[in-house]
């Protein structure tokens, strides 16, 4: 036991109704016992000691804390084995007596210390007996009621200054429970302003990313309908290329190879034969235009006749000479002479026949092309023999440059 324990219970025994206060200690215990009636009071204090040698004699040993359990169950009624008795010097010597089967001694005089005692009994009921351990109380007498009244006094100022402290106490706890609550309602409130500002923020950059998507989308579709449209358009050169250099390959007995224009698809190859002699039908078909002309003019140009018809046979000649089967290392040596007759007949045929705005510009292109292949060549490399697509790149260039010579004759006539 740390702690004094305080019980107290109102007890009806044969006297009368009686109040029972125990005061449990580690090594103590105190018994006081008051009539109601006539407030007449009996207190008594006892140790360890005394009480394991009380049980002792009684032939029921009880250590001293098994007795305070015993005599709080049986103050509290909370065990029928236990129960409480309270008896005189007289009763307590008759049920000696009793127990002993000797002559009761007479009751001591009225006077005598003995009668005023009261003994409180413990009673422990087991099975097949009973034991009685007496505690002895003397007589205290009637409280004084002035001292009465300091002690009521005093417990009440006692419990006034336990119910301040305990008050205090429930108020400092208060306080603090009111302030842990302001603390985390600011905590929660900055956090909440914190997500706040971050939803916003997220929204905000969602609309933008939104927006970046809409524009990227816009981007790329336009891009595809871009590329789609350049895709479907190829230029007409590179497939003028691409038939020379098939038909090129054809007439020196080799394999054919992919076209070297930029979309790699396969076209057609070109046929001298063929264009010989459309061109042929073009030149006759302007022979009659020009004859008819003239007819409706009477006018007729001899030098402008004299050039158209010296250039067409320049070119049935070459062409002759190409179809034929000529090799790609004769080209190089031959060229510059068929330039430079190209170059002289331009003359009189921009100056006399034709109008020079028309003109001008397709024998510019004639004059350029064959400068780009020349320039798409790898530097170093002298013997042409070894590199044969860079010369049939070459012999297209210059085919085509021819074919849009004899283009821009037929315009003319």
């Amino acid at each position: 036991m740390a702690e004094p324990r305080y019980l107290q219970a109102d007890c009806t025994f044969r006297p009368g109704t009686h109040t029972v206060r125990v005061t449990l200690a580690r090594t103590a215990l105190q018994v006081e016992v008051e009539a109601h009636g006539t407030a007449d009071l009996w207190r008594g204090e006892f140790d360890a000691a005394f009480i394991e040698d009380l049980t002792r004699k009684t032939g029921n040993f009880k250590q001293f804390g098994i007795f305070c359990s015993m005599l709080e169950s049986a103050l509290m009624q909370s065990s029928e084995s236990v129960s409480l008795e309270l008896l005189t010097y007289a009763d307590l010597e008759t049920l000696r007596s009793r127990k002993v089967g000797a002559i009761a001694r007479p009751p001591p005089s009225s006077s005598s210390p003995l009668s005023t005692k009261r003994y409180l009994i413990l009673v422990y009921s087991v099975e097949f007996d009973r034991i009685h351990y007496p505690l002895p109380l003397p007589y205290v007498g009637r409280p004084d009621l002035a001292t009465l009244v300091q002690e009521l006094r005093e417990e009440l100022a006692r419990l006034r200054a336990r119910r301040l402290e305990e008050i205090q106490h429930l108020r400092d706890a208060l306080r603090r429970a009111l302030e842990e609550k302001r603390l985390a309602e600011a905590r929660h409130q900055r956090e909440h302003r914190q997500l706040a500002a971050q939803l916003a923020e997220a929204k905000a950059s969602e609309q933008r990313l939104q927006l970046r998507v809409k524009s990227l989308t816009a981007e790329l579709a336009s891009c595809r309908r871009g590329r789609r449209t350049s895709a479907s358009t190829a230029p007409c050169p590179q497939e003028r290329r691409s038939a020379s250099l098939e038909s090129h390959r054809s007439s020196q007995g080799r394999p054919s190879l992919r076209s070297p224009s930029p979309a790699g698809s396969r076209l057609p190859r070109f046929d001298p034969t063929a264009f010989v002699r459309a061109r042929q039908r073009r030149q006759k078909e302007a022979e009659l235009r020009n004859q008819r002309h003239r007819a409706a003019f009477g006018s007729s140009s001899p030098a402008r006749n004299h050039g158209r018809s010296s250039s067409a046979t320049s070119f049935r000649s070459w062409c002759s000479a190409v179809s034929s089967g000529s090799k790609g290392s004769e080209c190089p040596e031959a060229m510059p002479h068929r330039d430079r007759r190209v170059t002289h007949t331009q003359r009189p045929l921009s100056t006399s026949s034709c109008n020079g705005p028309c003109m001008a510009p397709r024998l510019a292109a004639s004059h350029k092309v064959p400068i780009r292949s020349a320039a798409g060549k790898r530097p170093g490399k002298e013997n042409h023999s070894e590199e044969p697509s860079a010369e049939l790149a070459e012999i297209d260039a210059r085919l085509w440059a021819l074919q849009e010579y004899m283009d821009s004759l037929d315009t003319c006539m």
